[in-house]
């Protein structure tokens, strides 16, 4: 991933909806183990990342919930399910470091992320732009905290001790109501099994 790429970090301000998948079992308990293991080592007190593990395909201040309804779940019974994989742990430096798994590029993956943006696009207000194709950097966020420069090494030494370079599978669409909160249940879309 290019050094001078920007992560939208979109999930984490106020307000917002989003069209992600969701990671889950045994890597969404794996993810959770990392953000554990980040507050109890350093003491990260404002270390967000506190809900589940996700990738975004597309944000926006609100969509039309009726036909972003329909048009999810009609996606989701479409596609079927598919494997990504992840690369080793990425930095984003500034006031806020985001620490992050970068998801590798595959076919399945930008047939999803284009289907959704020609879908849903229309539906939504706001959508940000930073998840269309030519910007998109899908990305599991680990964490994002303020991490002084006296830090970093041993928060660097602690995530490469891990390994962190995985295939897991992508089974759902999920959308998320309120990017702020972590009690608003996501409506979750399975996506298509074989057989």
């Amino acid at each position: 991933m290019p050094s001078n790429l920007h992560l939208p970090t979109s999930i984490y301000t106020p307000h917002m909806q989003a069209i992600v998948s969701a990671v889950d079992d045994p890597h969404r308990e794996l993810i959770e183990n990392i953000w554990g293991g980040l507050k109890a080592v350093f003491g990260f007190k404002q270390l967000a990342g506190a809900t589940a593990p996700h990738f975004i395909y597309q944000s926006a201040e609100r969509y039309d919930p009726d036909l972003t309804d329909a048009v999810l779940s009609r996606i989701a019974s479409a596609t079927p399910a598919f494997t990504i994989t992840t690369g080793a742990v990425g930095v984003l430096r500034g006031p806020r470091c985001v620490l992050y798994l970068p998801v590798l590029a595959g076919d399945a993956l930008d047939c999803l992320h284009s289907a959704l943006w020609q879908a849903v696009a229309p539906l939504g207000a706001g959508v940000r732009q930073a998840y269309a194709a030519e910007t998109w950097a899908p990305h599991i966020t680990l964490a994002v905290s303020p991490i002084d420069d006296a830090q970093m090494p041993r928060v660097l030494r602690f995530l490469e001790a891990r390994d962190t370079r995985w295939t897991l599978p992508v089974t759902n669409l999920c959308f998320v109501p309120d990017t702020s909160s972590n009690t608003v249940p996501w409506q979750r879309y399975p996506l298509a099994t074989a057989g």
